[in-house]
């Protein structure tokens, strides 16, 4: 047995009818493969299942198998009568569920699987491993706690979770064990090439073209050790609102710059509403800037969101925790 979990999860998914499963706020690959990777086993359990999120899926991610179930919705006015039970995955905070500080999570069970170390553990059941590097790692290992069937298409969708949250192997936290259920799933007929291809070689032009202006607005803290730069909202409507580049360029350009410990990029994606993406260079836990912040994340990547501040006032604060949080080391 993987988790002595598996069994209390598998329990409360036999005594529900009706499931619902999140994909976070913002979804990667992670969140949406390891969500419907989770959702193609329901349904072969005969279980009526939804998937939803707060966010539009990025058109990276449509080649996903069953992509087309996720439903974006708004929280404050969706119909949870109907639903017997919430499975939650990939995510740290309910925040990052709803897409809201504000918006509480609907009164059933919920049930927590996550590898964000930063989680707040509010489910009825927590499996939380933040020993992984990927979401989909959990799932995997759940699923063979189960001895459930992996299919091609969910073989493929957990292996696009691998690769997505690992940089293809490339991110630190990446183990034999890694390597191993990854071998497992392309036995099994996982397509590596295809979600390689979709994920980092299918990158939109404008993506491109934002990612020259966060260069040239970036910045580097020589006595903190970190680099960073900010994009306002006006600069962000310039560039069609491209909503994969933050997190694109993030894990492009801050990871890789001599002399630094971390960076991070700052993009206004609404009037007033900062969200900033945090990369780690060298170990240095940059979770614990998001967590003050009001995010979460990982030692290597993390984020948060300063919102109803202007924009060079919520830039100061982010910067001012990240030095703060720097001179700690």
């Amino acid at each position: 047995m993987n988790y002595k979990e598996s069994k209390q999860i598998l329990k409360e998914i036999n005594k529900a009818k009706n499931i619902i499963i999140n994909c976070h706020r913002s979804p990667d690959a992670d969140s949406v493969g390891s969500s419907l990777a989770i959702f193609r086993v329901l349904k072969s359990l005969n279980k009526d299942v939804a998937v939803i999120c707060p966010s539009h899926l990025s058109e990276s991610l449509i080649f996903l198998p069953n992509s087309e179930v996720v439903e974006k919705i708004n929280f404050k006015n969706f119909k949870f009568e109907k639903y017997d039970l919430f499975i939650c995955i990939d995510s740290s905070g309910v925040n990052l569920i709803t897409g809201d500080w504000s918006i509480k999570l609907p009164e059933i069970p919920v049930i927590n699987i996550d590898h964000h170390k930063t989680n707040s553990k509010y489910g009825k059941l927590n499996l939380v491993d933040s020993k992984v590097v990927a979401c989909a790692e959990i799932i995997f290992l759940v699923l063979e706690d189960w001895k459930a069937e992996i299919d091609k298409e969910t073989a493929t969708l957990l292996l696009a979770g691998i690769l997505g949250d690992s940089g293809v192997f490339q991110y630190p936290g990446v183990t034999a064990r890694t390597i191993e259920i990854s071998l497992k799933l392309i036995k099994k007929g996982a397509e590596k090439d295809d979600i390689i291809f979709n994920l980092n070689r299918s990158i939109d032009f404008k993506d491109v073209k934002f990612w020259g202006e966060v260069i040239r607005r970036m910045h580097k803290d020589d006595k903190n050790k970190f680099i960073w730069s900010a994009i306002s909202y006006e600069v962000f409507e310039k560039f069609s609102k491209s909503e994969s580049g933050k997190e694109s360029a993030a894990s492009m350009f801050t990871q890789c710059i001599k002399e630094t410990d971390f960076g991070m990029v700052m993009v206004e994606e609404t009037k007033g509403n900062l969200s900033v993406s945090f990369r780690s260079r060298t170990g240095f836990d940059t979770s614990n800037i998001a967590t003050a912040l009001g995010g979460g994340g990982h030692i290597y990547s993390s984020g948060a969101k300063v919102e109803g501040m202007e924009f060079d006032e919520a830039v100061e604060k982010v910067l001012s925790a990240a030095r703060k949080f720097a001179q700690k080391k």
